[in-house]
């Protein structure tokens, strides 16, 4: 049986149709999703793009629009990932 999916500790939009998320697995996801944009719920403008947050059970992001990513499809779209220092 596979592994239990990471979960969502925090996300960043440092742009348009990118985010930044910090799992539970330790490491530090960067994607562009912008990829996903021909989704029709997908946020048309950076104040949307903005407006997302981790849902109930940290294993998606959703949008005030309605888009959802989930986990698995931002390790999957991830074109950089690191290690995450964690505080003292």
């Amino acid at each position: 049986m596979g592994a239990a999916s990471a979960l969502i500790v925090s996300v960043s939009t440092p742009g348009y149709g990118q985010v930044v998320v910090d799992a539970s697995d330790g490491r530090r996801y960067h994607a562009d999703l912008s990829a996903l944009a021909a989704v029709y719920c997908f946020p048309r403008t950076a104040e949307e793009w903005e407006q997302v947050a981790p849902d109930a059970d940290r294993l998606a992001l959703v949008w005030t629009t309605r888009f959802e990513v989930h986990i698995d499809q931002i390790q999957g779209l991830a074109h950089q990932v690191e290690e995450r220092r964690e505080s003292a």
